[in-house]
């Protein structure tokens, strides 16, 4: 049975490892609430705090707490998250232990958990499943031993809740090889003087992230860019407006003054694709096809508005730019693509890739209600082979059809192989939305150029992501722009379901505790070649709590990361609102 940790596995890689100094692991929960790198996760209702008036030792404890009525679907649980270098654990034992106390958990259980992956996506994982606490408990210590492989790339751990009710969790402690842990210094929790002026100096300035006002305040942006053939656009969160709307002016400048032609966003790639016609030939209702691409993330006013723009930015003369998609979760309309390819390819065959799509589509279904399918690598391996059948035969298919119609029926056979690898947990969904990016441009004429927008986590160039696939591929022939923000509102899913959230100011010792010390309402700010010994290198070149909004509405979200290792750049806005939702019929 898939552990919760496999199943949530691109959750889990949040930050990069990092080299010495130790770190500051706030293993007893004393620092302030939300500033000390303990991210929250996970899928469903739940909610991390910090407590101070039920603890186990010192001041606060850990609370993470079930906030959904009634029953709690078999996929959702929470967790929480630290990282440790992965240079002072590699090759060694680890033991990890904890106290913790229990609450009115009727379904499932509270735990531990640790996890080191390695290289070539295998991982070792303890999550304590089937014997972590349940009911209501007091205060028990508990210990998870683990032999850290030793060519290990990130080492990750914390607390998880796959259950309902509360779980406080105080007395952390590691011991790594038989010897305890012992703490880093903690980071400064205020910048100096010196660090804000020199933030101040190095901010490149924008006027509004509203497309339509010209380029004046974005020739800086050309020179950061350079001769780059990706620009990656990220988002602090899912549903927030004005990294949206900075995103559409973005790709409207790269667009009109850079020579960019493509575009494409993380949502599934035969589904964007039907966006695209309408931005080329202007065939179908926007509305609909982008409602067609399933997550409400991408079904909003802001999003259609750039839709909008890209068909009258071709119609004009002025250049011409595609809409795309890299994204591979859903097999269903690659499937039918696939099929429909076989037909008029190869009307033989098509009976026996039936077969296997039809398994596939099966165990994708099982997969997304949450629930184990034993077929899921013998679906993984039928769907293999069906692509290494229509790729074989791709000399054939040239006889009798045009490259662009064989080289895209055979690419969606490979998107259906990713989705079922995605779901048996062989190929990791970032690995495959990087090779898709690769496909899109060995499509282009020679030179194209392409931006990509995704989230904060995707575009990083952290292990794991999409983000470090792509830089080990193109180097410096890619630029990455994290977005970053103080506070609003934004739109999430949360214990009141769909709806906007409030983001709360960001805590003391984090990266946009720093750059809100600028006073500065929009700004860029490139993060190379930041000298180790400028007033911001403990801020931008060393672990700092950076926010991790996704999709879900959280209250404390800072991870640990290197900002200056995983972007190059950081879109700085202060005040942000709720992107528009648009309603799915």
């Amino acid at each position: 049975m898939r552990t919760l940790l496999a199943l949530s596995l691109w959750l889990l890689a949040l930050v990069p490892a990092w080299a010495a100094p130790r770190p500051f692991l706030d293993l007893d929960f004393e620092a302030a609430e939300c500033s000390s790198g303990w991210g929250q996760a996970g899928f469903g209702p739940y909610e991390v705090e910090i407590d101070g008036s039920v603890t186990r030792s010192g001041r606060q404890s850990l609370l993470l707490q079930y906030t959904g009525r009634g029953l709690r679907d078999a996929r959702w649980f929470g967790f929480v998250s630290q990282q440790i270098p992965v240079d002072l654990v590699a090759g060694q034992r680890i033991r990890f232990t904890g106290f913790i106390r229990t609450e009115g958990i009727t379904d499932g259980y509270a735990g531990l958990w640790w996890q080191a992956s390695t290289a070539d996506g295998r991982f070792v994982a303890d999550s304590m499943q089937n014997r972590g606490p349940r009911g209501t408990t007091d205060w028990t210590r508990y210990e998870i031993d683990l032999d850290i492989p030793a060519n290990a790339t990130q080492v990750r751990f914390g607390m998880l809740l796959p259950g309902n009710g509360r779980a406080w969790f105080d007395g952390l402690g590691l011991e790594i090889g038989g010897r305890p842990w012992v703490e880093g210094r903690q980071p400064l929790a205020r910048p100096s003087a010196q660090a804000v002026s020199w933030l101040q100096k190095r901010a490149v300035r924008f006027k509004t992230p509203e497309a339509g006002n010209g380029f004046s305040d974005l020739q800086p942006l050309k020179k950061l860019i350079g001769d780059a053939r990706i620009v990656s656009l990220g988002e602090g969160t899912h549903g927030t407006r004005e990294f949206f709307q900075m995103k559409h002016r973005l790709t409207e400048f790269l667009a009109s003054e850079m020579g960019f032609t493509l575009f494409a966003i993380e949502a599934n790639m035969p589904e964007a694709y039907r966006v695209n016609e309408y931005v080329l030939t202007g065939q179908g209702d926007p509305r609909e096809l982008l409602e067609g691409m399933y997550f409400w993330t991408w079904n909003t006013q802001e999003v259609l508005d750039m839709i909008e723009w890209m068909r009258e930015f071709n119609q004009s003369g002025r250049g011409r730019i595609q809409f795309l998609g890299f994204d591979m979760q859903t097999p269903t309309v690659a499937i039918e693509n696939a099929r429909a390819f076989l037909q008029r390819a190869e009307p033989g065959y098509v009976r026996e890739a039936d077969r296997v799509f039809t398994l596939v589509g099966a165990v994708h279904d099982a997969w997304s209600r949450g629930q184990d399918d034993p077929r899921e690598r013998e679906a993984a391996a039928a769907a293999r082979q069906v692509l290494e059948h229509v790729t074989q035969s791709r000399g054939s298919y040239l006889a009798r059809l045009p490259q662009e119609e064989v080289d895209w029926g055979i690419h969606n056979a490979r998107v259906v192989l990713q989705s079922a690898e995605n779901v048996a947990g062989i190929t990791p969904r970032d690995e495959s939305m990087a090779a898709n990016v690769e496909w899109i441009l060995e499509q282009a004429p020679a030179g194209s150029k392409i931006v990509l927008w995704a989230h904060n986590a995707h575009v990083s160039k952290a292990p794991g992501w999409m983000g470090r696939y792509l830089a080990e591929r193109f180097g410096d022939d890619m630029v990455v722009f994290g977005f970053a923000f103080d506070r609003g509102r934004y739109n999430a899913v949360g214990d009141q379901g769909l709806r906007d959230y409030e983001a709360f100011p960001p805590s003391p010792g984090t990266v946009e505790a720093y750059l809100s010390s600028a006073r500065i309402p929009r700004f860029v700010l490139d993060l190379r070649r930041i000298p180790a010994g400028a007033p911001s290198a403990t801020w931008l070149r060393q672990p700092r709590g950076f926010r991790f909004l996704g999709s879900r509405a959280l209250r404390c979200a800072a991870v640990p990361t290197v900002v200056a290792n995983d972007y190059d750049a950081l879109i700085w806005i202060d005040r942000t609102s709720p992107s528009v939702l648009l309603p799915f019929d």
